[in-house]
C-alpha cells in the first residue's frame, strides 16, 4: 500500500514516536518526572492545581508547536521536490 493510503486509513501517526531508554529526552522526561514528585510534596491542594494547570498549558503548547513544525517540515519537503522535479521556482 503506498503512503498516502495508509495515512488515509490511519496506520502511519506522525505524532507518536518511541523515546529510546537513555536518550536526551527520556533522561529529560526522568528529570522532569523526578522534579514534579519533588515538588508536588511540599505543595498544598491548591497549588497542585496551579501546577497542574501549568502542566496541561505547557503540554497543550507543545503540541501546537510540533504540529507546526511538522507541518512546516511537510511543506518544505514538497517545495523541495517541487524544485528538483520542475526546477526554477
Amino acid at each position: 500500500m503506498d503512503t498516502i493510503k495508509e495515512l488515509f486509513y490511519g496506520n502511519i501517526h506522525p505524532f507518536e514516536r518511541d523515546v529510546p531508554k537513555d536518550s536526551e529526552v527520556d533522561k529529560l522526561n526522568q528529570l522532569i518526572i523526578r522534579h514534579t514528585v519533588t515538588l508536588k510534596a511540599t505543595l498544598n491542594e491548591q497549588e497542585m492545581q496551579t501546577v497542574e494547570k501549568l502542566k496541561d498549558a505547557l503540554t497543550e503548547q507543545s503540541s501546537l508547536s510540533e504540529c507546526e513544525g511538522f507541518i512546516n517540515g511537510f511543506q518544505l519537503g514538497v517545495r523541495l521536490m517541487a524544485e528538483s522535479l520542475y526546477g526554477g521556482e
